[in-house]
């Protein structure tokens, strides 16, 4: 007996919710007036903001920023210097020798909120140009890109083109797609 009293009052209660529903809701296409329900899972906001943290030495700072400002140019995003932050894309700049030998590495990034740049601390004796090339090219890594076989542009796969000079400061159109979609 009390079973059944239990499952009339949930009963019920469906009921009442149900209606409260429908008359809170008004239809809001011919579809859904017509009684067809489609639902779509909510969008999350997507902001442009993507915050880079940094933990590396000075002698990366100026490097760093200027990439920052390079490469912000290209993504459509509003790249920031700072902690991350929930509900935002990151990029964490760290000093690591766990760079497999390269100046710098980026971990994969493919549906990650945060990625994560290895600058290897052997960079830091390099020159000023060289360093922002390097991480360049790692940030073009965080927001897409991929190595390019020729020596066009800042996603060559070497820090120095065959010719021994930097690669141009520059993406090419393909990356630069990837790059403003990302």
């Amino acid at each position: 007996m009390k079973t059944r009293s239990i499952r009339y009052a949930s009963l019920a209660i469906t009921q009442v919710l149900s209606v409260a529903a429908v008359t809170l809701t008004a239809p809001s296409t011919p579809a859904a007036a017509a009684g067809f329900d489609w639902t779509s899972p909510p969008r999350q906001p997507r902001s442009s903001v993507v915050y880079v943290e940094e933990h590396v030495g000075a002698r990366f700072d100026s490097a760093l920023r200027s990439s920052i400002t390079f490469v912000d140019r290209y993504t459509g995003s509003d790249m920031r210097l700072g902690r991350c932050r929930t509900g935002y894309r990151c990029i964490r700049v760290v000093e690591s020798n766990a760079t497999r030998g390269h100046g710098g590495w980026t971990t994969s990034t493919a549906g990650r909120a945060t990625s994560e740049i290895r600058l290897s601390a052997t960079l830091a004796r390099k020159n000023w140009n060289t360093r922002r090339s390097i991480i360049d090219h790692e940030l073009g890594h965080a927001n897409g890109a991929r190595h390019n076989p020729k020596c066009t542009s800042r996603m060559w796969p070497d820090y120095r083109c065959r010719n021994g000079r930097l690669p141009a400061r520059t993406f090419t159109r393909a990356e630069r797609a990837v790059l403003a979609t990302w």
